[in-house]
């Protein structure tokens, strides 16, 4: 199982793909079968493909945005 400290290290290392990998809108922790995981939202029709399929031991989900992101007037 991954330590802590890989978690945080892999959401540091994930949240710089919404800048470099097209479609990525979110990155967050997520848990699955109890283990943590790197969650990762994409928009629709982009190809996740270019993600790892883990990242310093912490796997990751790719999920669906359900469509483009708006930023909301504050």
């Amino acid at each position: 199982m991954a330590e802590v400290s890989d978690v945080d290290a892999a959401l540091v290392t994930a949240s710089r793909w919404l800048d470099d990998v097209p479609g990525v809108v979110g990155v967050g922790q997520g848990e699955a079968e109890g283990a943590p995981t790197i969650d990762v939202w994409m928009t629709p029709g982009h190809d996740p493909g270019q993600l790892p399929s883990q990242l310093l031991g912490v796997p990751v989900r790719v999920r669906d945005s359900g469509g483009p992101i708006e930023p909301q007037p504050g």
